[in-house]
């Protein structure tokens, strides 16, 4: 929702005779958004069918909710950086995704967390204390 928002608003909002969008920071910004957003997709489509083969491991369960929940912050904070001052308006959205999404990152277990039981898996030492 945080892309779809941005993309709208660059290619409504004008700003020196133009759209947003038509400027190249803007697009390569979007352009970053949309490659994030789908390897997210991908990734979470890859967990998927290991857990209906019955074949998901805890470790890789981790390190997706690991990289999602971090990568979508990421697309949050980029779109409401691109909507500027208009990105911290209910109405726009982003600023009520940015929340939620430091919500699911909190209930998904914080990357800290995540990263020792990544940590844990791929050296075999705890470093739980």
């Amino acid at each position: 929702a945080c892309y779809e928002a941005a993309l709208q608003y660059a290619g409504e909002r004008v700003q020196f005779g133009k759209p947003l969008a038509g400027f190249q920071l803007v697009q390569e910004k979007l352009t970053r958004m949309l490659s994030q957003l789908t390897t997210m997709q991908l990734y979470c489509r890859r967990i998927a069918d290991l857990e209906s083969r019955g074949a998901l491991r805890p470790t890789q369960a981790s390190l997706a909710k690991y990289t999602c929940t971090r990568t979508a912050r990421d697309i949050a904070r980029d779109a409401r950086d691109l909507l500027g001052g208009n990105g911290i308006l209910l109405e726009n959205r982003v600023i009520q995704h940015l929340v939620d999404i430091e919500a699911i990152h909190t209930y998904e277990g914080t990357e800290s967390v995540q990263a020792l039981l990544i940590g844990r898996d791929i050296t075999g030492i705890g470093a739980f204390v």
